[in-house]
């Protein structure tokens, strides 16, 4: 089974140059862009033209957002012109190291964007992102419904202030994912593509490093309570307790200190 990697499709008007600005949205974990780099940030497709007036029909990765604002310059020239029915997508460049690129979509991504009896598109700034005609873009799609689960539970990023309770969640979570690939790749074995089988051993392996990060920190969860509280805090209460029974025996009358001290012996 598969399913498109893309958000519902949105409805774009322009009647003047644009600037589209592409973000990672906030509390997004880099483990799930790094895992999805391999595939197109949006697809733009042009539905209408007429003269400086068009219309695009847009579709986004769920991780990023996709914002338009008005422009007065025009781009010097374009890297790709569009006509009705044509359209671009947006991916990270070949040999550029996936930290780069993921610095660079925490900062924005810049395009330009202009109709005029076609659409333009163009990149800012020489990102290390680039735009490929549709027609051109040769890789798939649609993702088995596995890998897209796997994805999805690397973007979750647990905050530190999390319960060992909600904690434990994401750890049985993120397990089950890993054996839905496991059993996915059993039972797929020789039908898998080999690019789809590439892209789930790497996401496993990502996975993998995530449950470490979780069960460290659970069992830390477990040791420390609350990051409000040092490690040793049960050991300063027990010194502060000390402290004030040993007030307490000097300052108290010496019956009341005779009488405590033949408790606690017919305690033990």
């Amino acid at each position: 089974m598969h399913q498109h990697i893309f958000s519902h499709p949105t409805v774009i008007p322009i009647s003047h140059p644009m600037l589209i600005k592409v973000r990672l949205l906030d509390n997004i974990d880099d483990l799930l862009v790094l895992a999805s780099l391999s595939n197109p940030l949006f697809e733009m497709i042009v539905s209408q033209v007429d003269g400086i007036e068009a219309t695009l029909i847009s579709r986004q990765q769920a991780y990023v957002s996709v914002d338009f604002e008005n422009v007065q310059q025009i781009a010097d020239k374009y890297d790709v012109n569009r006509v009705v029915g044509q359209g671009v997508r947006l991916y990270s460049r070949m040999a550029v190291a996936p930290r780069i690129c993921i610095e660079q979509l925490k900062k924005g991504i810049e395009i330009i964007i202009q109709a005029d009896g076609e659409v333009y598109f163009t990149v800012y700034e020489n990102m290390p992102f680039e735009l490929i005609p549709l027609e051109q873009d040769l890789r798939l799609l649609c993702e088995p419904q596995v890998l897209v689960m796997a994805k999805t539970i690397l973007g979750q990023k647990p905050s530190h202030g999390e319960s060992t309770a909600a904690l434990a969640v994401h750890i049985s979570e993120l397990e089950q994912v890993r054996r839905d690939i496991a059993d996915y790749m059993r039972g797929e074995s020789g039908k898998i593509h080999p690019g789809v089988s590439t892209e789930l051993l790497k996401l496993d392996h990502l996975l993998q490093n995530k449950r470490q990060w979780l069960m460290r920190t659970y069992h830390q969860s477990l040791e420390r309570p609350s990051l409000s509280r040092a490690s040793n805090q049960a050991s300063l209460d027990v010194e502060k307790l000390q402290q004030k029974l040993e007030c307490y025996n000097l300052l108290a009358p010496s019956d009341v200190t005779e009488l405590v001290n033949q408790l606690s012996d017919d305690d033990n």
